[in-house]
């Protein structure tokens, strides 16, 4: 079975704020986090998260991170006229940190300490960007293809401390799926799977994704169950196998 055909069974309506998009309609960030959103930090231009759950029409809004793509690359990507197939751009927010964190960034206490060595709070994260590109299906496709519409917020930003500010701090909610993905060498300061802050971060706050995407080469968090009717997925920039797991506590 294909995880997007899994992932099916679960499936969402188009939230409000999204079907009614239009440039001229004015929305807040919380209206983005509002229904179930797909995190996936450290993702370059890797589209797996929403080929799959888009797809199984699960999920309508993503959250994508990076903080090594510059925004001239994104942008330019984007503007490509295939850069989401079957789908094409009709609008973008475009956010400040105030707007996506209305009081501020919280202090952090974390015990672990970073695995790679050099510092937590030292990233290169020059001129962040943060906006919201609203994206509508083509004429000739159908649902079958994915959700009429759906939402990508990208972020110049680091993927373990905005998962803590955001979902922890600022909403007190999980990801509903989360792309987990170690990239090795791939100038990361921590591991995102097992024994990083990240690992830190959901199991102290116990705002843990209810699915999660990972990468063979990845360790999975405690808590989680590997879905054995699933083929996986391949993506990424090595082309890697990812799985889906299931948070054992989902009912």
């Amino acid at each position: 079975m294909e995880i997007n055909e899994y992932l099916s069974q679960y499936s969402e309506a188009m939230p409000q704020w999204l079907a009614n998009y239009s440039k001229d309609t004015p929305f807040t960030f919380a209206d983005v986090m509002s229904g179930r959103v797909g995190y996936y930090p450290g993702c370059g231009f890797d589209g797996t998260l929403i080929a799959t759950a888009n797809k199984a029409h699960a999920v309508h809004s993503f959250l994508y991170l990076d903080y090594l793509t510059e925004f001239a690359d994104l942008n330019s990507h984007l503007k490509q006229p295939h850069s989401v197939r079957g789908y094409h751009s009709i609008g973008r927010i475009n956010w400040t940190l105030s707007d996506i964190l209305p009081n501020g960034p919280y202090p952090t206490n974390f015990k672990r300490k970073p695995c790679y060595g050099f510092g937590f709070e030292n990233l290169p994260e020059d001129e962040p960007y943060y906006f919201t590109e609203i994206f509508e299906r083509n004429k000739n496709y159908d649902d079958s293809w994915g959700s009429e519409r759906f939402a990508v917020t990208f972020m110049l930003a680091d993927g373990i401390k905005m998962y803590y500010q955001l979902f922890v701090r600022e909403y007190d909610k999980a990801p509903w799926i989360f792309l987990l993905q170690d990239h090795g060498l791939g100038c990361n300061y921590d591991k995102f799977g097992r024994e990083g802050i990240l690992d830190e971060i959901i199991t102290t706050s116990d705002l843990k994704p209810t699915f999660v995407i990972c990468g063979d080469d990845t360790r999975i968090w405690e808590d989680y169950s590997y879905i054995k009717k699933c083929v996986p997925v391949y993506g990424g920039m090595h082309n890697n196998p990812r799985h889906l797991y299931l948070n054992n506590f989902f009912v």
